[in-house]
């Protein structure tokens, strides 16, 4: 009985990076279930539009749906994106290296469509009267 103890200690050690990958450590992720996607764009349109215009609301998910087919992925985007940043760290410290790696990625195209795409949507500050505190324009 100690034999196969050890034997399966063994086979366990030789496995430890495969098991410490998770499923699919090294293959790509399959896209989630549309209809949870969907139930998680709902779910960040309707935090998002009280706060903000319902265009630029439209865009970040439009963005989300672009670049980010993983539902826990696209989750955390819309958390750093409604500033629930802690949430967000939580979330993403479950990722494994393989799925870190391709959401930094999809990160970074995601912030140039942004940038692209939806900052022109953002509400401008309004000015206040020149005279009162911040009203006067700089060259």
């Amino acid at each position: 009985m100690r034999i196969s103890s050890l034997l399966a200690a063994a086979m366990l050690l030789a496995a430890g990076p495969a098991f410490a990958q998770g499923p699919g450590g090294d293959e790509p992720s399959a896209p989630s279930d549309p209809a949870q996607l969907k139930q998680i764009d709902d779910a960040y349109r309707g935090r998002c539009e009280p706060n903000a215009p319902k265009e630029l609301c439209s865009c970040v998910i439009a963005v989300a749906a672009t670049h980010l087919s993983d539902a826990a992925e696209r989750q955390v985007f819309y958390d750093f994106m409604m500033g629930d940043v802690d949430k967000a760290k939580t979330a993403r410290g479950m990722f494994s290296p393989q799925k870190n790696m391709k959401f930094n990625i999809a990160l970074q195209k995601a912030d140039v469509m942004l940038g692209d795409q939806c900052d022109k949507l953002k509400p401008q500050p309004k000015e206040a009267p020149a005279g009162q505190p911040g009203g006067q324009k700089l060259p």
